[in-house]
């Protein structure tokens, strides 16, 4: 944690230097930018997807954007508290919105695949229960980041020990969720659905793929982030932006990317037009057509 408590010298008031460094303008500005971009297209994408389930994560990119630029405000003042309040609490916030739809997605492939027996939790309390649970943390984490703003040492110490509890706890989460999901991509390798065997050309495994990159970047950004919290003031974690911009800008950006490459609503959608051209001609006769072929039948 980068804050530094100054209690004033001689009866003079106190005051907080957030930063051991001048924030970079330049970095700043150009995370705002690519969130915005990466962002206005999720946004773009919800609409031939219907992936209203992304919802979180289009308000978590929004977040990003402005936390980034609370950084580039913060390279005029290392002691204004606006900026640095408005960076802290969106920055930290914003994951813990990006993980829920991670956990929404997983629940609707399973179902689209008509898989819920291979899931270890059903899928309506597997979305509950983890969306549930990253409320939770997300609240932990904003309550932390909310308290450091009063500028009281005593207060900011007792803050940072919430914000790492909070990063220690969507840890947890995170590799219990990733546990289910592999153990439920095992198993439907092992015993395909019905709509699986019939559709061979059906990616699902690349997009649990892609959920598993998602997840892996998530946590190594927590991880961080986690250590960062606990390090001393002199330590490299908190004496460099860099390590801001690496292991926390770059590793969210990569995951907008990623679910943009690989939305998977295109995923479920060509579930929908599968399911959709097998009524029509029955699963004997759909068995080999191409895809285009059941997006015409469906249309």
């Amino acid at each position: 944690m980068d804050i530094v408590y100054h209690p004033g010298i001689n009866g003079s008031d106190p005051w907080v230097d957030f930063y051991p460094y001048t924030p970079s303008a330049t970095a700043g500005y150009t995370f705002v930018v690519l969130f915005g971009i990466a962002t206005f297209i999720h946004i773009i994408l919800t609409i031939p997807f219907r992936a209203a389930y992304f919802i979180p994560l289009i308000i978590g990119g929004i977040c990003e954007a402005f936390g980034y630029y609370g950084r580039a405000w913060s390279h005029h003042s290392r002691t204004d508290i606006r900026p640095w309040a408005l960076q802290e609490m969106l920055i930290l916030c914003a994951p813990p919105l990006i993980s829920a739809t991670v956990y929404m997605v997983l629940g609707r492939m399973i179902r689209s695949l008509q898989a819920e027996h291979h899931s270890s939790i059903r899928t309506k309390r597997l979305t509950w229960v983890f969306v549930l649970n990253d409320v939770l943390c997300f609240c932990t984490q904003l309550g932390g980041a909310g308290v450091q703003v009063t500028g009281s040492q005593q207060v900011m110490d007792i803050g940072k020990k919430v914000v790492v509890g909070g990063l220690i706890f969507s840890l947890v989460v995170f590799a219990l969720f990733i546990w289910i999901a592999v153990k439920f991509h095992q198993r439907l390798g092992r015993e395909p659905t019905q709509l699986v065997l019939e559709s061979p050309f059906l990616p699902w495994q690349r997009y649990m793929w892609v959920i598993y990159l998602v997840c892996a970047l998530l946590m190594v950004r927590n991880l961080v982030r986690t250590i960062q919290f606990g390090a001393s003031q002199d330590s490299v974690l908190n004496t460099g932006e860099a390590i801001i911009y690496v292991f926390d800008a770059a590793m969210i950006f990569l995951v907008f990317a990623a679910l943009i490459v690989y939305h998977p609503g295109r995923l479920i959608k060509e579930v929908r037009h599968l399911a959709a051209a097998t009524q029509v001609c029955g699963p004997l006769e759909t068995e080999n057509v191409p895809l285009h072929r059941y997006e015409s039948l469906s249309a």
